[in-house]
């Protein structure tokens, strides 16, 4: 019986030993898979940082130079429209040369980085181009009408009226969603 007591124990003994064993060989192995793991999931998330904070810091670049754009082509059509010019003021030709490759400069960059916008803002950013040539057919019409007084007054004022109120309206809602983006707001 003794002997019987001491197999028992033995047996007890050396099984908890072999559980307990393959117990901490296991921990071990898991172990070591887990920080590998773990390795690669910072490995992945330290590589979308990245990513995002450069595709972010585009973005923004994007942002800058069209609103510049977009300001030096409202600033150079009301110059070009005003319908009171200062004396010794850049010629009127050479004024329309100006706004017109601003308007083209404008246009040409926005399409080329219309990526970077979401749809809402791009509808926007299209319906300030759309004035913007609204207004210069409208100003053309006006000057080539000046035999016809009416005529030309209509579409000079509309023209004017056109940069004077309705683009800076679609403007401020553009620099309110630009903002925004870049985390002003």
């Amino acid at each position: 019986m003794n002997e019987i007591i001491k197999n028992l124990l033995y047996f007890l003994i050396s099984s908890g030993l072999i559980v307990w064993l393959i117990k901490a060989i296991f921990s071990q192995y898991f172990s070591k898979d887990l920080e590998k793991f773990k390795s690669n999931l910072e490995k992945e998330a330290f590589s979308y940082r990245v990513r995002y904070e450069k595709m972010h810091a585009e973005r923004a670049e994007v942002i800058k130079e069209l609103y510049k754009k977009i300001s030096k082509t409202h600033r150079s059509f009301s110059s070009f429209m005003a319908i009171f010019q200062k004396a010794g003021d850049t010629p009127e030709k050479e004024k329309g040369e100006i706004a017109a490759q601003n308007a083209n400069d404008f246009t040409d960059y926005y399409e080329e980085n219309k990526i970077f916008v979401d749809r809402k803002l791009s509808e926007k950013i299209d319906k300030l181009s759309a004035a913007f040539r609204d207004a210069w057919l409208k100003f053309e019409i006006s000057r080539g009408s000046r035999k016809e007084e009416d005529t030309y007054i209509k579409f000079w004022e509309s023209a004017w009226k056109t940069i004077t109120e309705e683009t800076p309206k679609i403007k401020e809602e553009i620099e309110d969603d630009f903002r925004k983006i870049i985390g002003i707001e």
